[in-house]
């Protein structure tokens, strides 16, 4: 792994923890862009993907100055003292494709940083990339004390490099794993003069909140408009025949069509994001008659940012039948005969 820790002070490196480490579905309007910042860039968005459809925001902006959490909505889907924005891809089968991040205005590549091995964090422990916390990393320069910095990005992806002058949806890399992340996604951070500045707000975490004014984002208010706020939301989901986890289901181990009936036990998993206390979760598993073989319903106790769950079965005596199984995954949301649902998947798979 390269050294690279002097070419940058120490506080950069220390980001991420620090600064990269919903209550109700409210839509802001979205206005003109008319009263920014003064001298603040006009962002686009910053990945080559369809948000909320192959990308998502994973975490917001802190808002609240004390130990709590608080994004832009007044919502929950945010860290204590995280000072980004997290998009982030579903699994790390799509992050191998290769997702570009996207230099979100124009200017001068200021900083870089490349060589950061992509390993989640939970393998390794924080100790041994807590000085390379955004990992590899393009911090672009737009003038008037404005910069913007994409961290995490996938090791030797990078493509520009320190005084290049770059625009507008020029590519500056992959999305990756590196540094203190437990997902693939892009940290993206905008600060003014050393400040951290919310893109949806235009606005830092000393200033007053106005739960959902976006009257001084500055996002341009095309991306401002794509990027409403989506407090949850599904991501991949599939069928194992060995107890899954989240690690291998990332890694694309069982995105399988078919499995053997001789299996001796089935199971169906499924990931997402935003669950919040007293959400309903279902998921259940079809047999190829119709009958439901396996259900789960249940009031979740807690919330959490990113959830993995999974239900199974053993085999019948003589195993498995022959055909395909289907199975469905619902988060709902609401008072009691009247819940929503905020978030679904299904799959199926040939057992033969």
């Amino acid at each position: 792994m390269r050294d690279v820790r002097s070419a940058l002070p120490r506080s950069f490196f220390l980001l991420p923890l620090a600064l990269a480490a919903g209550a109700l579905l409210i839509l802001a309007a979205v206005p003109a862009r008319a009263n920014p910042p003064d001298g603040a860039p006009s962002l686009a968005f910053p990945v080559d993907c369809h948000i909320n459809l192959d990308c998502s925001v994973q975490k917001y902006f802190d808002h609240d100055p004390g130990p709590g959490a608080k994004d832009y909505m007044c919502g929950d889907l945010v860290n204590d003292k995280h000072t980004g924005i997290d998009i982030r891809i579903p699994s790390y089968v799509d992050m191998r494709r290769g997702v570009k991040v996207l230099a979100a205005a124009p200017g001068t590549v200021w900083r870089t940083r490349d060589g950061i091995e992509d390993i989640n964090v939970r393998e390794i422990g924080a100790e041994v990339v807590d000085e390379y916390g955004l990992g590899n990393v393009v911090v672009i320069d737009h003038g008037n004390g404005w910069r913007s910095f994409y961290g995490h990005m996938r090791k030797g992806s990078l493509t520009v490099k320190e005084g290049d002058h770059v625009e507008a949806g020029q590519q500056v890399g992959l999305i990756g794993l590196s540094g203190l992340t437990e997902f693939p996604h892009v940290h993206f951070m905008i600060m003014h003069n050393k400040e951290a500045i919310d893109p949806f707000t235009g606005t830092s975490v000393n200033d007053p909140l106005a739960c959902g004014d976006t009257g001084h984002a500055l996002w341009n208010p095309t991306t401002l408009a794509a990027m409403a706020y989506t407090p949850t939301g599904p991501l991949i989901a599939g069928f194992s025949t060995d107890k899954p986890d989240k690690e291998s289901a990332n890694n694309g181990v069982y995105d399988k069509a078919q499995y053997p009936a001789s299996a001796p036990t089935l199971f169906f998993w499924a990931t997402y994001f935003g669950m919040k206390a007293g959400d309903r979760q279902v998921m259940r598993i079809v047999a190829p008659d119709g009958k439901v073989i396996v259900n789960f319903d249940k009031i979740m106790e807690k919330g959490r940012i990113l959830g993995f769950n999974f239900i199974g079965l053993k085999a019948p005596e003589g195993g498995f039948a022959r055909g395909t199984y289907r199975a469905e995954f619902q988060l709902l949301r609401g008072d009691s005969g009247n819940d929503k649902i905020v978030a679904a998947m299904a799959r199926t798979v040939e057992l033969q």
